[in-house]
């Protein structure tokens, strides 16, 4: 039977592209932009993963190719956002630069890398997060370096800077949301990979999303409250 946990993930996460394409219409900020992305990202990848489902397309190399690429640098596009917010603009851009090198280093040596057809096909033989786990290691270490990299730097640069604006003023409690939302995929993808229990995996990755969508959703309000002249949806994180 089909998981679909991460259809889910993905219908959440392409409304939360929609309301953050609204929100860079209106004020152009750079971490706006790249929410944006990185959303759009989210969306993507967790399509793939639903696709790869094997009642739906099952082990398809091109779809896993694309996942691959995309599920790093989006952690890494959403720890760059943050920086934006809360760090000096070069520090920022150095953060930034850091991603796209390193996404690109990914994309190129993802989609490149020979991938044995027969091999990938057997690691479909069981639920899907672990297929897409053991799917990895048809990647050499050369591909899966960048991947985690991106994720640790990323999700790290996420976390920590919804931790620090909280506790820098705690009436932005949509902040803790918003760690939450940063957290979750990184336990999901620990309990998967270090004591290979499948079962939370697809639901931390949705749980994250939706945080991240209510943290972004509280924000909103608490920055309307403040400024209650402005009109639009405001940044997230109370810029």
């Amino acid at each position: 039977m089909a998981d679909y946990l991460p259809l889910l993930t993905t219908i959440v996460s392409l409304a939360f592209f929609v309301l953050l394409v609204r929100q860079y219409m209106q004020r152009r900020k750079i971490h706006q932009l790249l929410w944006t992305v990185a959303m759009l990202f989210y969306s993507a990848s967790a399509l793939m993963e639903f696709l790869m489902n094997n009642d739906v397309m099952g082990a398809n190399i091109p779809l896993f190719r694309i996942y691959y690429v995309l599920a790093a640098p989006l952690v890494g596009l959403l720890g760059a956002g943050v920086m934006y917010l809360l760090t000096r603009k070069m520090i920022a851009k150095l953060f930034l630069g850091f991603v796209v090198i390193f996404s690109l280093l990914l994309a190129v040596t993802g989609f490149l890398a020979p991938i044995n057809a027969t091999t990938f096909a057997a690691n479909f033989s069981g639920t899907l997060a672990n297929n897409l786990m053991n799917a990895s290691t048809a990647f050499p270490l050369t591909v899966r370096v960048w991947a985690i990299v991106l994720n640790i730097v990323g999700g790290l640069a996420l976390l920590g800077g919804a931790l620090y604006s909280f506790v820098r003023d705690m009436s932005r409690t949509y902040n803790i949301f918003l760690g939450i939302g940063g957290l979750l995929p990184m336990l999901g993808g620990s309990s998967l990979g270090l004591m290979n229990n499948s079962d939370v995996f697809f639901a931390f990755e949705l749980g994250g999303t939706v945080f991240l969508f209510i943290g972004f959703v509280l924000s909103a309000r608490y920055v309307n409250k403040k400024s209650p002249t402005k009109i639009g949806i405001p940044s997230t994180l109370g810029a």
